[in-house]
Formats: structure tokens, sequence, C-alpha cells
């Protein structure tokens, strides 16, 4: 299970696909690794954990995640290849594998982005094809919602258009019932065009 989950497989679905078992049987084995706190199940912002069916979980440890990705199952690999095994196994997937504690990274800073505003809540949402790293609802009825990219080209139009796609999807509304004002960053590792 903490293979299949490092190796992105998030959903208990995909989780029971990657390990061979029923679907059914999955929660037995992640509220077990939920108590040791190895993992956590995350749901849409806009959505109580309790009664979502959209959770996906994820590795808790960043060691955990590191060993579980690159080092488990892949012993004799790194053996073989000795000095080369990072430049082989390691570098082509470590922007996808940092990528998620770099969102994390963002969802922190939104409070000192944004030293005026009282966050509410921060999180990720998602909903079908739609996907938004970060999300902060104020308590002024502010929507910041976030695009984070971990990669070395520098961001375009695009990602903002996209954001801007992914954001009218959003359900919420603000605590005084009126309509919210969205606000629009984006976190990059190289810049922006």
């Amino acid at each position: 299970i903490l293979t299949a989950i490092a190796a992105g497989k998030t959903t208990s679905n995909e989780i029971a696909q990657a390990i061979g078992i029923d679907g059914k049987q999955i929660s037995t084995y992640t509220q077990k690794l939920e108590r040791l706190r190895l993992i956590e199940r995350e749901v849409p912002l806009t959505e109580q954990k309790a009664k979502s069916r959209r959770g996906r979980y994820r590795l808790l440890d960043p060691l955990f995640r590191f060993w579980f990705r690159f080092v488990y199952g892949n012993e004799d690999r790194y053996e073989r290849l000795g000095e080369d095994a990072y430049e082989a196994l390691i570098e082509p997937e470590l922007a996808d594998f940092v990528s998620p504690a770099f969102e994390t990274l963002c969802q922190d800073a939104l409070p000192d982005l944004y030293p005026d505003e009282l966050f509410l809540d921060i999180g990720r949402w998602w909903y079908k094809e739609h996907e938004i790293d970060v999300v902060g609802f104020t308590d002024d009825g502010t929507m910041v919602v976030g695009e984070c990219k971990f990669t070395n080209a520098p961001l375009d139009y695009s990602a903002l258009a996209s954001l801007e796609g992914h954001a009218e999807e959003v359900r919420w509304t603000p605590r005084d019932d009126g309509d919210a004002d969205v606000e629009y960053v984006l976190f990059t590792r190289s810049g922006a065009t």
C-alpha cells in the first residue's frame, strides 16, 4: 500500500488495483495506516472529511515517500548502477516527487502573501478533471486560488487561464452569503513569462 501511494496511486480503487486486492477490503488497511500516522486521507477543501467519497491518500513522512518511491524493491538496481544510479533512477522523477511538498509549502505561504486577510481554510480542491493546488477561503469572502509548478520551464499565460477555468467550478459561498471575490496566485520554481 505504501509503495502504491508513493507511486501516485492515491484513491482507494487505484491502490486496491495496484496491490491486487478487492476495493472493499482496502479501507481496513488504510484505516490502520492512518492510525499509525503513516498516511493521511485528504478530501477537497469544500467537503467534509467524514462524508466525502473523493478522498485521496498521501504518505505523511517525506523519508517514507522517498524510500517507497525510489529505494524499496530497487536495491539491486542501485548496486548494479553504482554512481550512475541517481542520474538514471532518481533525477528524471525528482520534480514529480518534490511537487506535493512544494504544494504544501505554497499553501503554508498563503497567509504571508496576504497578511491583511484572515484565512479560515487552506488546502487543495478537485472535482472530476478540475484540480486546484492551493485554495484559501478568507473571512471577508475572498477565495484565493493558486497553481503550483515545480518545473524548469517558466509558466506562461495558459497556466493562469487554466487556473481561472478551474476556479469557476469551485462551489463556495462566503459566510455573509455575498459574492466571492477571487484572487489568483501562480507559484513557480522558474518564474513566469
